[in-house]
């Protein structure tokens, strides 16, 4: 899954690019501060639409953080749990004596 994961991302990134190289002129971008003043920007296409692209990319990386992170958080409560509980499993079990295995006791196939 992750192949197919990383063959797309490399597709993805390549159909971005060459979309980008193909539109080299340049387009205005209009800006505001918090005055609401209006400035005005000459850049390339390549430069919005790889900007774009980037900023978008580091935003759905930025969300997908969190559930990360607490899913780790949950396995390792997890994993401390379950080592707590063979813990108590072996200290609440009785000592087994060894099983002694005779010949005499495995039936033959011979005929």
């Amino acid at each position: 899954m992750h192949t197919l994961k990383y063959i797309f991302f490399i597709l993805l990134i390549t159909a971005v690019a060459l979309f980008a190289a193909k539109n080299m002129h340049t387009v205005q971008v209009h800006l505001f501060d918090w005055t609401f003043a209006d400035y005005t920007l000459q850049v390339p296409t390549m430069v919005v639409v790889v900007g774009s692209f980037g900023f978008g990319f580091l935003v759905a990386w930025f969300f997908e953080l969190f559930p990360r992170l607490k899913l780790k958080a949950t396995m390792r409560r997890q994993d401390r749990k379950i080592e707590s509980l063979e813990e108590e499993l072996k200290r609440l079990s009785p000592p087994q004596a060894p099983v002694a295995i005779s010949k005499t006791a495995i039936p033959s196939t011979e005929e």
